[in-house]
């Protein structure tokens, strides 16, 4: 009898335990809306923003709370024939690929300029560039790459990431050719600090939105008995908020504000 009741009690406890698995395994769990390395553009596409300035005062366009479950409706943006252009390039097939061997993406800036990155499953990293200087074109790579995307970008992520890069030259200061040193440091603060859907002039996206703070500061020197003397120098700080979105493999807006959230520009993207 003690070996029935045990039985009884076994195949009870297995019968409960296996109709909690059944049970577990029925339940579905949603997966955050994020934007991984496939989810963004790559060689080969163009993206182009129509950047709309507003002006002081303007209160038709809001930026809404941090969270998720927003609605932003940015349908009213006017065209605007200042457009901002971004295309991907394969670096194999640029001249400079040596000097940059590790890139697999590349973003020509006009003039001769280029940015030469790597993208990877977790990250998008600048790591070198080329830049044309009143003539005198100067290339050299990042000693510490710049990470301009880190994936997942999803609800809460963020992270704080800055570059560096120090090229010996040549400038003209006015009595021809003479040393010189060119300067360049980035700082990126990135925070995934809302998620929703946004209306555009061209359609409605789910997204997530990123915001940025971008520091540049950028000196050139002229090098003096080997001692460094100031040239010239600038700094600049932009804050952003771009709206990520799958359906496009882009930021299908793009606001730029003041430190205190007031909004300078906005822009869409037109395809």
């Amino acid at each position: 009898m003690k070996h029935t009741l045990f039985f009884l009690a076994l195949v009870t406890i297995v019968t409960i335990i296996s109709c909690k698995k059944d049970k577990e395994n029925t339940t579905t769990t949603t997966t955050p809306y994020g934007i991984n390395s496939t989810d963004i553009g790559g060689v080969g596409d163009t993206f182009r923003l129509a950047i709309h300035p507003v002006n002081a005062g303007d209160n038709a366009y809001l930026l809404g709370s941090a969270s998720s479950g927003q609605i932003w409706d940015y349908d009213s943006i006017p065209f605007s024939a200042n457009i901002d252009t971004t295309i991907f390039l394969n670096p194999a097939s640029n001249p400079d690929y040596s000097f940059f061997p590790t890139s697999n993406l590349l973003i020509p800036d006009g003039s001769q300029s280029s940015m030469f990155l790597n993208k990877s499953s977790q990250k998008v990293d600048l790591i070198g560039i080329k830049a044309n200087m009143n003539g005198t074109i100067i290339k050299d790579t990042l000693g510490n790459p710049w990470t301009v995307l880190q994936f997942p970008m999803q609800l809460g992520s963020s992270y704080t990431d800055s570059g560096s890069v120090s090229i010996d030259t040549q400038f003209d200061f006015g009595s021809g050719l003479a040393p010189a040193r060119v300067k360049m440091k980035y700082k990126l603060i990135s925070t995934i600090d809302a998620s929703g859907t946004v209306k555009t002039p061209t359609g409605t996206y789910e997204c997530v939105r990123n915001k940025r703070i971008e520091y540049q500061a950028f000196n050139v020197y002229a090098i003096v008995l080997g001692q460094e003397v100031s040239a010239f120098s600038s700094k600049d700080t932009t804050y952003k908020y771009d709206y990520w979105s799958k359906s496009k493999k882009w930021n299908v807006i793009e606001i730029e504000t003041n430190q205190s959230d007031v909004i300078k520009s906005i822009g869409y993207l037109l395809e």
